[in-house]
């Protein structure tokens, strides 16, 4: 596609029943001055993205300008909220015909559409915050870094607890060393996001106002089942989520991987099930990933959802069961271990033989996940974020690593992290980067 093709010609010479993301024929204005209105765009109006916009909006000297949702029921709160932003259904036409009024936006829609989406508008030279996990596919992880640091582009990935006092105090204790060597860390979360059982044969009456064959997006469309999908249950599907580790993994493994130097994997296995047909993603996962650090050397990091918790050794570590978080991780290293809570904000508690050690550590306070982003736009990409894509896309890759071995059981993959593929198994090389619907393109993927 050229650059002077918008999506409204492309529709004219189209047989395809989608048009391709038209991209590349505007950009971004150079620039602003300090006290000029960030102006700021939106990928979903609903949900996540509702939430997303009104962090943005919060943030003094912002506007949102336009968002889009192809599903009116669930963006009722956002059109009140903002009377003034011009509302689409098609995210495309949104990009045709607002790309010179914003120069930034948030991207909260399912996990399949965030790199098409983000893609497309880091084309026209917008800033771009997307949720987590940043993409589906390794692949696509990576083409969002690459593309961020090409472009110099104020980035951000949406683990908005990346910026609270829990997750800064713990990426400082780390850095600083505290524990000593990392040996092992151990993240867990009790959601299920998943089914063992096969997906139901039916088919049904898409809603009315609901674009449906929209939604399905860069994926093959297929039939409607009334809430096995939409509006939440995608995360349960292979092709549309990534899981209970793709949605809660980035946010929990934020902070130890940040604190470790971003730790590159070696290895991958799960020890769970695999899935039961071709949708739907299993339930109950232990995943193991082999690390190095340059800083810390080789350790071993382990997930646990759903129904599993990590072994005894690792509750004595810090004086017992009760004092592990459900959801949040357990870092084990030579001079002592760390509980790292997650989303209450609680900060971390530091053991040494099975007992807490009060006051080890200054506590780092509060600040925004939406203004550390806007303050990056405002410097024209100079200033770094708090989970820019430099590090939200390794923490991404390694998190997704682990929703490729759940689909081989018991085998362990090794992993090069520099060519991007596993060095031992073609068939898992298959799910690293995605191929996208027919007539449809993103030129920069």
């Amino acid at each position: 596609m050229t650059n002077n093709r918008t999506r409204r010609n492309f529709l004219k010479t189209s047989t395809g029943a989608l048009a391709a993301p038209y991209i590349g024929w505007k950009t971004a204005a150079a620039g602003f001055g300090p006290n000029e209105t960030v102006h700021l765009a939106s990928f979903g109006g609903g949900g996540r993205a509702a939430a997303d916009l009104k962090g943005f909006a919060g943030v003094p000297g912002t506007k949102i300008v336009a968002f889009c949702d192809l599903d009116p029921r669930r963006a009722g709160k956002s059109v009140q909220a903002f009377p003034d932003a011009k509302i689409y259904t098609d995210w495309r036409e949104m990009l045709d015909e607002e790309a010179d009024n914003f120069v930034g936006t948030g991207c909260g829609v399912p996990d399949h559409m965030h790199a098409p989406m983000a893609l497309s508008a880091m084309e026209l030279g917008k800033h771009v915050y997307v949720q987590k996990p940043l993409t589906r596919t390794i692949y696509e992880a990576r083409r969002l870094r690459e593309v961020a640091e090409e472009k110099g582009l104020a980035t951000q990935m949406g683990n908005q607890h990346g910026s609270r006092r829990s997750n800064l105090t713990a990426v400082k204790i780390l850095q600083d060393g505290i524990i000593g060597k990392v040996q092992s860390v151990h993240s867990m979360n009790p959601k299920k996001w998943g089914s063992m059982s096969p997906l139901p044969d039916s088919t049904d009456q898409v809603p009315a106002g609901f674009e449906w064959d929209l939604w399905c997006g860069v994926q093959e469309p297929r039939r409607y089942v009334h809430g096995e999908y939409h509006p939440s249950n995608w995360r349960k599907r292979l092709d549309f989520g990534t899981s209970t580790l793709g949605d809660m993994g980035c946010h929990i493994y934020h902070p130890w991987f940040k604190g470790l130097g971003d730790p590159t994997p070696i290895s991958v296995v799960s020890h769970g099930p695999a899935p039961v047909d071709a949708d739907s993603w299993p339930v109950d996962w232990k995943v193991t990933w082999k690390m190095k650090s340059s800083e810390q050397g080789d350790f071993v990091a382990t997930w646990y959802d759903g129904a599993n918790f990590p072994e005894q050794e690792v509750l004595d570590m810090v004086g017992g069961k009760d004092n592990v978080p459900k959801n949040g991780s357990v870092v084990i290293g030579s001079d002592g271990a760390l509980t790292l809570p997650h989303a209450s904000n609680k900060l971390p508690t530091l053991y040494r033989d099975g007992k807490a050690v009060p006051d080890a550590f200054e506590e780092i306070p509060d600040d925004s996940h939406f203004k550390n982003w806007i303050e990056g736009i405002r410097s024209d990409g100079k200033k770094e974020t708090v989970s820019g894509f430099s590090h939200s896309g390794p923490v991404t890759e390694a998190v997704l690593l682990g929703t490729i071995a759940v689909k081989f059981p018991k085998t362990e993959l090794t992993w090069d992290s520099i060519a991007g593929r596993f060095t031992n198994s073609d068939k898992a090389n298959e799910f690293v980067k995605p191929t996208y619907r027919k007539n449809w393109t993103v030129s920069l993927f």
